[in-house]
C-alpha cells in the first residue's frame, strides 16, 4: 500500500492544478469542487501566514454594498452566502427541494481565479496556471472584461 505525505499547501496546489486541467477540458463540476477546495485551504493557509485573503478582499469591496442596517455579521454572512453559493450548492445536501444543480462555467472560474494568486502568495503556483491565465484574457466576457461580444440586433 503506498502512503503518501502531503503538506496542506501541497494538496491545496494539486487540487488547485487538477481544477484548471478539468476547466481547461470543460468539466465544470470536477474543476468547481476541486477549485473550491483549494480556495477554502489556501485562504486558511493565507491567513495563518498573515498574507491577504482573497475572499477578504472581496468581501471589503463590496462592503458599502451591503444592507447598513444590519450588524457587521450579518453582512458578512450575506456576503460570504452569494460568494460561496455554487461551492456550497455541490458539496451538500441539506434542502430536499434542491433536486438540481445548474453548472455555469462562472463557478469554477471564480474558484480558481481566488485560488490561483493565494498559492503562488504561499509559493506554489499550480500547474496549468499560465494555460488558464492565458484563457481569461482569451475569453474577457467571461469575467465581465471591457471586451465583451457585443449582442446583435434581430
Amino acid at each position: 500500500m503506498a502512503v503518501v505525505t502531503l503538506t496542506k499547501l501541497e494538496v491545496a496546489v494539486s487540487q488547485l492544478s487538477q481544477a484548471i486541467r478539468l476547466f481547461l477540458e470543460g468539466d465544470y463540476l470536477s474543476s468547481l469542487t476541486l477549485s473550491g477546495a483549494a480556495e477554502e485551504i489556501l485562504g486558511a493557509l493565507c491567513e495563518r501566514a498573515g498574507k491577504p485573503v482573497s475572499i477578504e478582499k472581496i468581501i471589503a469591496f463590496h462592503w458599502e454594498e451591503t444592507d447598513s442596517a444590519l450588524s457587521d455579521k450579518e453582512r458578512r454572512n450575506t456576503l460570504l452566502q452569494v460568494l460561496n453559493r455554487a461551492r456550497n450548492a455541490v458539496k451538500h445536501a441539506n434542502d430536499p427541494a434542491e433536486t438540481h444543480f445548474i453548472v455555469e462555467q462562472d463557478f469554477p472560474l471564480q474558484m480558481i481565479m481566488r485560488a490561483m494568486p493565494m498559492a503562488r502568495s504561499l509559493g506554489l503556483a499550480p500547474s496549468g496556471e499560465s494555460e488558464m491565465v492565458r484563457w481569461i484574457k482569451n475569453h474577457p466576457e467571461a469575467t465581465g472584461g471591457n471586451d465583451q461580444p457585443k449582442s446583435k440586433g434581430p
